[in-house]
């Protein structure tokens, strides 16, 4: 935006430069050409009396334009402070935030601990062959298994839990996400068949 106010300056004052040449260039050609006995109404001599209004017009839209650019600086002066300071003050929530500690034993959602769930993904469910996955649903698969993250990790609950304690808690535990999960690792059964997530 600076440099279109400068561009417009320069135009105006060219401009004005301009005027000032054809005003003299004309009345030097109408002294030359002009007969003595021209009447007053189309004298153009007496049309060159207009031009010295043109240019004050001029001259005061380039004060305009002056005034225009000078508001424009201090508002990008007054912007660019802003900024920096908002700048600032995130920097420093920021660094706060790093050196707060967080609290001991906390569960709450969007926790670090709960962070670490990570999904399985579709490559490493169809690793498993296709006779265990039967028509179970990788959705679904991992909704049991965050279940099962929270209540063993997030939780920290360390006993074993049954097919009929999952469903219970609403687990959406079957005996074919079970067979994945242990397929792939991820959880273990004791003797009696119970689970818990894999050491």
């Amino acid at each position: 935006m600076e440099t279109a106010v400068t561009r417009l300056e320069t135009l105006f004052q060219k401009a004005e430069s301009d005027l000032d040449y054809i005003q003299r260039r004309v009345e030097f050609e109408i002294m030359k050409n002009l007969p003595d006995d021209t009447a007053a109404e189309e004298d153009p001599a007496a049309l060159l009396k207009e031009l010295p209004v043109l240019k004050s017009r001029y001259k005061s839209l380039c004060a305009q334009m002056q005034e225009i650019s000078l508001e424009q600086k201090e508002s990008m002066e007054s912007i660019r402070a802003a900024l920096q300071k908002t700048m600032e003050i995130v920097q420093a929530l920021q660094q706060q935030t790093q050196l707060e500690p967080s609290s001991p034993g906390s569960t709450a959602p969007g926790s670090a601990e709960e962070a670490q769930f990570t999904p399985l993904t579709e490559e490493t469910f169809l690793s498993v062959p296709r006779s265990i996955r039967s028509t179970v649903k990788l959705a679904d698969l991992n909704y049991f298994y965050k279940e099962l993250f929270n209540h063993f990790i997030v939780q920290n609950n360390r006993a074993a839990l049954s097919l009929s304690q999952m469903k219970k808690m609403n687990m959406k535990a079957t005996d074919s996400r079970i067979q994945i999960l242990e397929e792939l690792g991820i959880v273990e059964l004791d003797k009696q068949g119970n689970v818990k997530l894999a050491v």
